[in-house]
């Protein structure tokens, strides 16, 4: 595992089961250190409360095979999907937080997310930002899943997120 210190607020444990080219490598890392920054924008925005020094999240990029059988074992859903998130405190909406923080442990499928950019008429960057987020997301505690509210409420800092970003949204 390689670890990317990819902006001064984002640290990335980074590692890829998926085939990725150099080329691949380097952009994401320069996709990650711009999230580093928006990242730092949403808790000062509140997404979290408290002010964390450091932000570290584990990160996988994986092939379709692992990402299903991550979605079987802990989901218990037998299906590819485009990311997983594994938070390492359950909710972090309530909680003031001071210095470093990790988040927890994301798993984004690079074949689905080529999938997704091509359906959605975007670049593979902007998916994986925006599975990027949506994962992080997850790790502070949102989940779409609970009520349409709780959707509405990560939607929003979603495209919050990628409007800082610049990054194209996925869909109509």
């Amino acid at each position: 595992m390689a670890t990317m210190k990819t902006h001064p607020f984002l640290v990335v444990d980074f590692h890829a089961t998926a085939r990725l080219t150099a080329a691949e490598q380097r952009r994401l890392q320069t996709w990650l250190g711009i999230a580093g920054e928006v990242l730092r924008d949403l808790v000062r925005d509140r997404v979290i409360l408290g002010r964390p020094s450091e932000v570290r999240v584990s990160l996988l990029i994986c092939g379709d095979t692992t990402i299903r059988g991550l979605n079987r074992k802990h989901r218990h859903k037998d299906r590819i999907t485009d990311v997983l998130s594994f938070p390492a405190q359950e909710d972090l909406r309530g909680q003031r937080v001071k210095g470093p923080l990790f988040l927890g442990d994301l798993a984004i499928c690079h074949p689905q997310t080529k999938r997704q950019a091509r359906t959605f008429g975007i670049g593979y960057f902007d998916e994986f930002i925006h599975l990027f987020f949506h994962g992080l997301l997850h790790l502070m505690g949102y989940d779409h899943e609970v009520s349409s509210r709780e959707e509405a409420r990560m939607q929003a800092w979603e495209d919050r997120a990628l409007s800082k970003f610049s990054a194209k949204k996925k869909g109509p």
